[in-house]
């Protein structure tokens, strides 16, 4: 058996772990995986790798497709409302929906609302659309912000670096930790 997971072995392990986050599998792509190094751990071996992600939306595409399961979600769990309006009562003392409200505002000036928001908005009341808009923003930030930023554009790359941990079987090596 070889002392080192194959290229292919830990190509199909990386693009597997990166495939099971959300955010990766439905907003971006895998433009290249590159093997940075790779050391003997004990029983296991240690590989660091980048992958190059490609956006498949931009922030506000991804804001409207929060938007609408949000929604989807409102109207089958009640607490969803009441979840929502602790949770930008809180943003608001923070600072925090000035900020996104100063980003939409720039974003009506370029005229850059993609549709399907334009859309949500003509059909709801204004504070209820600002209130959804703003809670999709918050769990973006909350959730991502420390992977993608309000500025994201279609085809942007994002760099992620993961050590991937792999272990010898009958089989031959089988990935099982991605950090």
């Amino acid at each position: 058996m070889k002392d080192t997971p194959s290229q292919s072995t830990y190509e199909e392990y990386f693009r597997t772990s990166i495939q099971s986050y959300d955010l990766y599998k439905q907003y971006f792509d895998i433009a290249k995986l590159e093997k940075l190094n790779g050391w003997k751990e004990n029983e296991q071996y240690e590989i660091k790798g980048s992958a190059v992600l490609r956006a498949k939306v931009g922030y506000l595409e991804l804001l409207a497709d929060v938007a609408d399961k949000l929604e989807a979600e409102a109207k089958t769990d009640g607490s969803v409302g009441m979840t929502m309006g602790l949770g930008l009562m809180a943003r608001g003392m923070g600072g925090e929906n000035k900020v996104f409200r100063e980003f939409w505002a720039q974003q009506q000036e370029k005229k850059a609302i993609p549709a399907p928001l334009l859309a949500r908005q003509a059909a709801m009341t204004a504070e209820r659309f600002e209130n959804l808009l703003q809670w999709s923003d918050q769990l973006v930030q909350d959730n991502y912000g420390a992977i993608i930023s309000r500025q994201l554009k279609k085809g942007d790359e994002l760099t992620r670096v993961y050590t991937l941990s792999f272990r010898q079987t009958e089989k031959g090596w089988m990935g099982f930790n991605a950090r």
